[in-house]
């Protein structure tokens, strides 16, 4: 059943199909959360999206496979400027990110799944959110509105299941807020490709990591050459969450060839070629935290 979902999820990406109808209760569908705060540019009222995918809800006339009963939510946050640009009724994003891309393979393994947009200002912006994920930066507060109210908003769709943030590369900041500084925090946290810095504009440096109070999973690639994301400093990076119950470093390594630099996600700072590997350890792991 999960092959089957992962491949109508990888031919929907590919020709741009939908599996199922943009509805309420359909498997994918685009989510709007607005009037939560004001704009920071023009005090109009912001709104945020995220892309919903709920195994659960499947159709197996519709979608070729039977309901699946979730685990958990994962709520996924992209790196670089944080745009995904989401439009009501899209289905599929384009971007490469590493999270985006493998959205459907951790629905595959159920999961609720929703894959979080950058807010309407900060899409105005041509920074996006970079530097401007931090609580303490300029518009962070902002930032972490957003994040609360798309936190507020899974957990009244979903108040059985537990809730973890997981982050790959600057999306890491956004995913170490949710269990720092929203109320209440995550459940747990999945730091991959972790941006350790330094940073000029942002790094975990700011994030203040010892308060966590939750599991916490950190994922890096040997070979990764970005120079923000060093994978030896994983090891520095769990020293910090003295709080946390749990928490281990998951270092991979082999994949394709590089076809991006190494900065961006098709390299092994995107884990290009192991993404299934990686993401059946994650998953795994959740599940055993939980």
């Amino acid at each position: 059943m999960k092959n089957t979902f992962v491949m109508l999820a990888v031919v929907t990406v590919l020709w741009g199909g939908s599996p199922s109808v943009h509805a309420s209760g359909s498997v994918i569908q685009v989510v709007e959360i607005n009037n939560h705060r004001a704009r920071f540019d023009n005090g109009d009222p912001a709104f945020v999206r995220y892309l919903l995918i709920d195994p659960s809800n499947a159709d197996p006339a519709v979608d070729g496979f039977a309901p699946l009963d979730p685990i958990a939510v994962l709520m996924l946050f992209t790196g670089g400027d944080g745009k995904l640009n989401l439009a009501l009724g899209q289905l599929n994003t384009g971007s490469p990110n590493f999270l985006v891309r493998t959205r459907y393979h951790f629905a595959a393994e159920r999961y609720v799944v929703a894959v979080v947009d950058a807010a309407s200002d900060f899409l105005a912006l041509g920074s996006g959110l970079r530097g401007h994920r931090l609580p303490t930066s300029l518009h962070g507060d902002k930032h972490l509105q957003d994040l609360a109210a798309v936190m507020s908003d899974l957990r009244v769709k979903y108040p059985t299941l537990p809730w973890w943030a997981v982050g790959t590369s600057r999306g890491t900041v956004s995913a170490a807020v949710t269990v720092t500084a929203a109320v209440p925090p995550a459940d747990g946290v999945v730091l991959t490709s972790s941006l350790t810095g330094p940073d000029p504009s942002e790094d975990l440096n700011g994030v203040a990591l010892e308060s966590v109070a939750v599991p916490a999973l950190i994922v890096s690639h040997t070979d990764d050459g970005c120079p923000v994301t060093k994978p030896e400093d994983s090891r520095t990076l769990k020293d910090r969450f003295t709080a946390s119950p749990r928490v281990r470093v998951r270092l991979f390594h082999g994949g394709s060839t590089p076809v991006s630099d190494p900065c961006d996600p098709l390299a092994p700072h995107g884990f290009f070629g192991i993404e299934q590997r990686v993401i059946e350890a994650i998953t795994k792991w959740i599940k055993r935290a939980e």
